[in-house]
């Protein structure tokens, strides 16, 4: 039986974000290698450093810009040209890090741009790829970039910096790049109606209930109604909570388990790659439960929420009470598993809300992941100073109390009924039994 094309665009897609995230991602277990034994490295400076860590954040920032703009190119060749300058200043990287700090910012400024496209690309495959009675598997498998990235990224350096030299992470995850985006380019279509690919029935499942076209299209986008809608404030908040205490355990988990718990780069890169593993495996279980629930949306919305970042929350606060090595790592793992499932929830609620106006919501999680990037490496510089249990505890804290306040929000503010700025005026959120 052949696969669905639509299962094979969600796979492509994955892909091609997946290491374009892992590109940038592999800086955080090579930076290990590169200053090992290193007494000149610009890395041993902390404020370059920290420049250094930033630096994505401004090419992320740089990087959304132009994406509005550009949709008039189509998702294909906006993505395709997203992925050429990832894949090119991935290359560079190893040349430009020997140039010194600032060949060195520039280059990672550059594999931060690329990242725009990430949950951009997510909605666009969600909105026009999807049927609605898959939605909850198929953000599943998109987003489950957060999880393979990291496993990709931290396994690749594990291995490169083992036996070749750290520079050939970038090298290898560069042409796995380049090689996704061109099967991407050849089988995924703007419009799922000009796809020679897809079958006459698949067309049919997928545009069901879409409209003329397989889009709900406006367009005008009705910013003021959407900017007083309190579930889009919800959501984003939520994805703020979901990212920033994400972030931690992707930016400077390697660092953490390596300078502080005393694990090896290796035992570090694999420790945090089968986490990831472990989350995609509950997303992809998650994204069935959902599919299949006969509850109403929004409360399934809200319970599910619960659900995942209440325990979440506990696993923080045994990273702050409990010092025992071993249980920092088990907590570690398991609230990588547990909270990673989080975005499914976000992109679902955002897309039944926002319906055609999904990637407007899409743009405003990214420029949240900006303000992350940005803002996270001063507060753990600031909160950090010797790299103790006690410092990285207040960094825990303060992700828990911003999860809280996240659990509270959504369960208060969130409906997932379709808005009235949007082009639908009635949606049964129920599944039908087959």
């Amino acid at each position: 039986m052949a696969i669905p094309v639509r299962f094979l665009v969600y796979g492509l897609s994955t892909s091609c974000i997946t290491l374009l995230y892992a590109l940038r991602l592999a800086f955080h277990s090579t930076i290990i290698c590169q200053l090992e034994n290193s007494t000149d490295s610009f890395l041993l400076d902390e404020d370059l450093k920290q420049y250094t860590f930033q630096s994505v954040g401004f090419g992320l920032a740089v990087g959304l810009v132009p994406l509005h703009f550009l949709n008039f190119l189509g998702t294909r060749n906006v993505t395709s040209i997203y992925g050429i300058i990832g894949i090119l200043s991935a290359l560079f990287y190893p040349t430009s890090y020997q140039m010194g700090f600032y060949a060195s910012f520039v280059t990672r400024l550059l594999q931060g741009a690329p990242l725009g496209i990430l949950l951009w690309l997510i909605a666009k495959v969600a909105t026009d790829w999807t049927p609605k009675t898959e939605t909850a598997i198929a953000i599943a498998i998109l987003t489950s970039v957060y999880q393979l990235a990291p496993f990709v990224a931290q396994i690749s350096a594990a291995e490169m910096c083992q036996y070749f030299g750290w520079e050939y992470t970038y090298y290898f995850l560069a042409v796995l790049c380049a090689i996704s985006h061109i099967a991407f380019y050849f089988v995924y279509t703007d419009r799922v109606e000009d796809n020679q690919l897809a079958s006459a029935e698949e067309k049919s499942l997928i545009l069901e209930g879409k409209g003329k076209g397989g889009k709900q299209v406006s367009e005008n986008v009705p910013y003021s109604q959407l900017l007083l809608d309190p579930t889009v404030w919800a959501t984003w908040f939520a994805n703020l909570a979901f990212f920033s205490s994400l972030l931690v355990f992707l930016q400077y988990g390697p660092l953490y388990m390596n300078q502080v718990l005393g694990f090896s780069v290796r035992i570090t890169g694999y420790s945090g790659g089968l986490a990831h593993v472990f989350c995609l495996l509950a997303k992809i279980v998650f994204g069935k439960v959902m599919d299949r629930s006969q509850m109403d949306m929004t409360k399934r919305l809200k319970a599910a929420w619960t659900v995942i970042e209440i325990p979440s929350l506990a696993l923080l606060l045994a990273l702050i009470m409990i010092r025992d090595v071993y249980i920092q790592m088990a907590c570690i793992v398991i609230f990588i598993t547990i909270h990673g499932v989080a975005i499914v929830i976000i992109v679902k609620t955002q897309t039944y809300r926002s319906a055609e106006h999904n990637h407007v919501l899409a743009n405003g999680n990214t420029l949240c992941v900006v303000l992350c990037l940005f803002l996270q490496p001063l507060i753990v510089k600031f909160l950090v100073q010797s790299n103790t249990f006690d410092e990285w505890s207040r960094v825990f804290g303060l992700h828990a109390i911003l999860i809280l306040t996240s659990v509270i929000f959504f369960t208060c503010k969130v409906d997932a009924t379709p808005a009235k700025w949007t082009g639908i005026q009635k949606v049964d959120t129920k599944i039908e039994e087959p």
